[in-house]
């Protein structure tokens, strides 16, 4: 701590409007370390807890308050008479490593308390916004431990997570070694946001008309959104879900490589040879089928499910009435399209989302090859417009209002959507802390609904975990989708 309090310097790190749009948001994961060799010094907390705030030094955006000033510009302010110290947290706990392992890390075998942050990036009982919270949880006879990391969002997206646990690991094993603490290596990663427009070329591209639609909506709620205070706006969103009806569950699932291959060859035979088809395009068509159907029959089955049900939709038919169209924002992270970003190790939000619309009658047939070929093409077709150009256009686009950043968090609201991110390129399992890589990573039990991520299984096991966050009623339409459940098997 010591080392901290004198090595970072007081700064002020302007953000952007793409830092602002999930700034009410953590992004978090629970790591799953095994002490497989049975060692007695297994990742000692005082060395954890030691390494995590040395890891600070080149995060400095991590011990920043967040501030909005008149006109709505965020920044974090970084003063090191009174910097925001993230939480570290530490306990023990009855369950051993063994009882985790043969539940497959499933979130009812959890240690209690072990998700001590939650999806919002709400206030703690002082009054702060944390920009960083850990909890380590140490299992029975020190056979394990359980590293829960939350990140806030508007400090950091996933890949920048990603960063700054896997240099925290790398301190870890530099001070076990008894290395010297001032000859620490330094990181290079950048966080300074004017990189992102260093990278873009001069001239544009327009941006489609579903993808202006979804971040220039602009209308009274969400000018109102954007104009009250983050730590208000994760109260209003903490109490939207309290308050709602609407039973949000999450699952965890794993498609292997076999047969994503198989179905893949399969999909690609009946588009044109001059479409190549990856793996995500592949995945992201089934999701956007699945979801959709479970979407439209969950509608229907609540149109009916009572006396009180039927008589609204008698009379207000519209809140009942099928959606014509389906919506899947997919998420693109700029770096592999703009390379100076790659090069820089930028840790900011870089990641920008564009829509892919379908109409609801051709996502509700029947699953197979050539239904999900008509998705796939066109989401290959998105994805390979997302060039500088138009992410630069799209830059320009948001940031020309202010208040622009809580369009795509309302959207939803009016729209049957899915929100799709890719996040298998996250390197989540090359955090080694020096007993090995996780045994396992999972996302937290449930976030917004509607939301699906692609996650990197781990590198023993192939192929790709995915993670889907829905309605209860929609969940279970789900597990009931037999082309679905083909395809993958549920980890939990």
């Amino acid at each position: 701590m010591d080392k901290l309090l004198l090595g970072v310097q007081s700064q002020t790190i302007d953000l952007c409007s793409y830092d602002s749009i999930p700034s009410s948001v953590n992004i978090s994961f629970y790591f799953f370390y095994g002490n497989d060799d049975s060692e007695s010094r297994f990742m000692p907390t005082d060395i954890l807890r030691e390494s995590f705030y040395l890891a600070l030094l080149e995060f400095p955006i991590l011990v920043g308050r967040l501030e909005i000033d008149s006109s709505g510009h965020a920044k974090l302010v970084v003063d090191r008479s009174n910097l925001n110290i993230p939480e570290f947290n530490e306990s023990l706990s009855n369950m051993h490593i063994r009882g985790l392992q043969a539940s497959k890390f499933s979130w009812d075998a959890l240690p209690e308390g072990a998700n001590s942050k939650g999806v919002l990036n709400t206030a703690n009982s002082r009054g702060d916004i944390k920009p960083a919270n850990v909890h380590a949880v140490r299992l029975l006879d020190n056979s394990g431990i359980v590293l829960y990391v939350s990140i806030a969002h508007y400090a950091v997206d996933g890949i920048g997570c990603c960063e700054f646990v896997g240099w925290w690991a790398e301190i870890h094993q530099w001070v076990c070694l008894g290395r010297p603490i001032n000859k620490l290596p330094a990181c290079h990663c950048h966080f300074e946001r004017s990189i992102l427009r260093s990278c873009l070329p001069d001239d544009r591209k327009a941006l489609d008309a579903p993808t202006r639609e979804l971040i220039t909506g602009t209308g009274p709620l969400v000018r109102w959104l954007a104009w009250v205070s983050p730590k208000t706006r994760a109260k209003l969103f903490k109490a939207s879900f309290l308050l709602g009806s609407v039973s949000v569950k999450g699952h965890v699932f794993h498609i292997p490589t076999t047969r994503l291959a198989s179905l893949r060859a399969l999909v690609q035979e009946c588009v044109p040879s001059d479409v190549c088809l990856s793996n995500n395009d592949v995945l992201t068509a089934l999701l956007t089928m699945v979801v959709a159907q479970s979407e439209a029959e969950s509608k229907r089955e609540a149109a009916s499910a009572n006396y009180l049900s039927s008589l609204v939709s008698y009379l207000f038919p519209a809140m009942y009435e099928p959606d014509s169209r389906f919506v899947t924002q997919v998420v693109c992270d700029m770096r592999p399209r703009l390379p100076g970003l790659s090069a820089a190790r930028f840790t900011g939000n870089s990641a920008l989302t564009c829509c892919l619309t379908s109409s609801m009658e051709s996502l509700t047939c029947d699953i197979n090859e050539q239904s999900l070929a008509r998705v796939a093409k066109s989401a290959r077709q998105l994805v390979d417009g997302v060039v500088p150009q138009y992410i630069g256009q799209h830059i320009d686009t948001l940031h020309e209002d202010q208040t622009r950043f809580m369009c795509p968090s309302t959207y939803a609201v009016t729209k049957a959507t899915l929100l799709l991110t890719n996040q298998s390129r996250f390197p989540l399992y090359q955090a080694d802390f020096g007993n090995g890589i996780p045994t396992w990573v999972s996302p937290i039990q449930t976030f917004f609904p509607n939301f699906s991520s692609i996650l990197p299984a781990h590198p023993m096991a192939g192929g790709y975990a995915i993670y889907i966050s829905m309605a209860e009623r929609a969940m279970a339409r789900i597990l009931q989708n037999k082309f679905w459940m083909s395809m993958v098997d549920k980890v939990y």
